[in-house]
């Protein structure tokens, strides 16, 4: 049953999956279910992509006192410490296989599997809170093509070459914000959403840490994510560096991950540690070396919130 309690953009709205359908998931995502599925779309085609950026791209602006948290470990020996800053290039990106899954920030991000109208999809998503996991809106909420919520969402730590070497996780509610869910031509500045899953998560991946209401031009950003359009496979956690491009809302910087990679988080350094800035939310047709993010606000610390 979905729900709001205000009438702004930034309002979160939930939607609560019926308990036995999450016990259920794990006979739905069979080893050939998890095999076929496709990466859910991020591309805005070309004939639309003018139009809509000059209606929906805004210089950027502080929504409120900035804000971060720091990410935490595991509770166990995994991820002790966290990898060092990527060096970042003067243009373009730098995009490989992520070395080691175990490390911050690598360790709290997951491949999602969903399904919209009866098909299987595949994203990314990340750890935020003790049963609060983080991606993009269109991952649980389709408002192109009239699908409304997605269905069997299955969370995959640290999913490598087919194994689950932390588990899986079931959500058990769905967020995203009312200007996601109106779809609107400005909404891809709401491209955010949460879910609760059916036991804490937190204590076997670490949660990332987070930067809000900041300056969207942090210096290199690293995103992260399972690419799984070509040439990309979507089977390895993979991370692109680039440099933020311009001050407006959406984000943009230098990547040239594909579809799959939906959800995964912008790791910007900041205090000494690496936090969420950004996440993949769409790319046009027209530039295969940039994605876009919605600024990281009051609509981002309300899906925080409510994850926590």
């Amino acid at each position: 049953m979905a729900s709001s309690t205000q009438d702004d953009p930034n309002a979160v709205v939930v939607n609560q999956i019926v308990q036995e359908q999450a016990e259920a998931l794990s006979e739905y995502w069979t080893e050939s279910a998890l095999a076929e599925a496709q990466p859910i779309g991020m591309e805005i085609d070309d004939d639309q992509a003018t139009a809509m950026f000059a209606e929906m791209a805004t210089e950027w602006q502080a929504e409120g006192p900035q804000a971060s948290a720091q990410p935490t470990a595991p509770n166990g020996p995994a991820a002790a410490g966290w990898d060092p800053q990527l060096p970042c290039p003067l243009t373009g990106s730098t995009t490989q296989r992520v070395p080691n899954r175990t490390v911050i920030p690598y360790c709290a991000v997951g491949k999602l599997f969903m399904t919209f109208n009866g098909a299987n999809y595949v994203a990314s998503a990340w750890t935020i809170g003790e049963s609060g996991v983080f991606t993009a809106g269109h991952c649980v909420f389709d408002n192109q093509h009239g699908a409304g919520w997605a269905d069997k969402i299955l969370f995959v730590p640290q999913y490598h070459q087919g194994a689950e070497p932390l588990g899986r996780w079931a959500a058990t509610e769905l967020a995203t914000l009312k200007g996601w869910i109106v779809g609107g031509t400005d909404r891809f500045k709401y491209d955010l959403a949460a879910f609760k899953v059916d036991r804490p998560v937190r204590p076997v991946t670490g949660s990332l840490g987070w930067l809000a209401n900041a300056s969207p031009d942090q210096g290199c950003i690293t995103s992260i994510g399972y690419p799984a359009a070509p040439p990309f496979d979507g089977q390895e956690m993979w991370r692109s560096s680039g440099r933020c491009v311009g001050t407006v809302n959406p984000i943009q910087m230098r990547n040239d991950m594909t579809g799959g990679c939906s959800g995964g988080p912008w790791e910007v350094w900041f205090d000494g540690a690496p936090l969420s800035n950004g996440l993949n939310s769409f790319r046009y047709t027209s530039d295969p070396t940039s994605m876009y993010s919605p600024y990281f606000g009051t609509g981002f610390l309300n899906l925080q919130a409510w994850a926590q």
